[in-house]
């Protein structure tokens, strides 16, 4: 019996060396299984976010993350030195860290990183404390003051102006420690902010209640006039659609908060499209409104006024 191996069935090396495609039968086999392993640990180390089992967290109202401002009763402010308070000192920065959580923390965050719980629904959105950049009025004590007592129009940076000037310094003091690089005041500018503001002289302060007993003490006044204002969008309803009823609709969440807020009181939110975006949009939860309202398109904007204009109306016609 012959015992040569049977040449046919071993690999001829030489013959795939100058052959070479026939190389890929194998390694297409090889390559199936690779990919097989890596999926196999690709499924076994998926984690429960990964698979979407966990439901997504979804904000109704971020009013409920923002603390409410505190019962004051009316008193006089006592007058600062601008250059004193204009130098940072540990209990300004911890009292600065205190106000930050209760005013700015629903936009900025609790640590100053952009992403409170109202920051996605806001454009621009709001600064990330934490790096330097670029400042819309620039990072200096006086050009922050500045931003605190006037907003920044076009943005949901509101004016702070009804805090007290030596805790606007406190919050000044707070938001530039977040991070290093900040320019330094000249001294002409820190006086210059005496003379534009009077700091030294003092001031009166209004009493204040918090803004929910405030609204409660609103709703309750106006609730004749709210539901006669219901009866007129219900009226409405009924006929043929105006495109500023519709964008209404779409964006309105608590009808009798918008009502309170925007028409009642001696409102002057509703006089121009220019205001009623900058009010709207600063806390449009707290006025009744879905956060998707700031991302009506200018035209949608329009219609919405003369909406509400022509509630306004209607309303002082009765």
């Amino acid at each position: 019996m012959d015992n040569k191996p049977d040449l046919k069935a071993e690999f001829d090396f030489r013959d795939l060396l100058r052959k070479p495609h026939k190389l890929f039968g194998y390694s297409y086999i090889f390559f199936v299984l690779i990919l097989s392993v890596l999926g196999i640990s690709y499924v076994q180390n998926l984690t429960s976010i990964g698979k979407n089992s966990v439901p997504p967290m979804v904000v109704i109202d971020s009013s409920s993350f923002v603390k409410d401002i505190p019962f004051q009763t009316a008193r006089s402010l006592p007058p600062i030195d601008v250059m004193k308070v204009a130098t940072p000192t540990p209990e300004l920065v911890d009292k600065g860290k205190e106000l930050f959580r209760t005013n700015c923390a629903s936009c900025h965050g609790d640590d100053g990183q952009g992403d409170g719980p109202t920051a996605v629904t806001l454009t621009p959105k709001p600064r990330n404390f934490h790096l330097l950049g670029e400042w819309k009025n620039g990072s200096k004590v006086s050009q922050i003051f500045k931003t605190l007592q006037e907003g920044i129009p076009g943005t949901a940076m509101a004016a702070f102006d009804y805090l007290p000037p030596l805790e606007r310094f406190a919050l000044i003091h707070f938001v530039r420690s977040l991070s290093a690089g900040h320019p330094t005041d000249l001294q002409a500018e820190l006086l210059g902010l005496e003379t534009t503001y009077q700091l030294s002289k003092g001031s009166n302060s209004s009493g204040q209640i918090p803004v929910k007993k405030a609204a409660r003490i609103i709703e309750a006044e106006t609730a004749p006039e709210v539901a006669t204002v219901a009866g007129m969008v219900g009226g409405l309803e009924r006929q043929a659609k105006s495109a500023g009823l519709q964008v209404f609709e779409q964006v309105a969440r608590d009808r009798k908060r918008i009502f309170t807020g925007l028409l009642f009181n001696g409102s002057s939110a509703v006089q121009s499209v220019d205001q009623l975006v900058k009010i709207v949009t600063a806390e449009p939860t707290q006025l009744g409104f879905r956060a998707g309202v700031v991302r009506l398109s200018a035209s949608e904007w329009t219609a919405l006024h003369q909406f509400l204009n022509e509630l306004k109306s209607r309303r002082g016609s009765l």
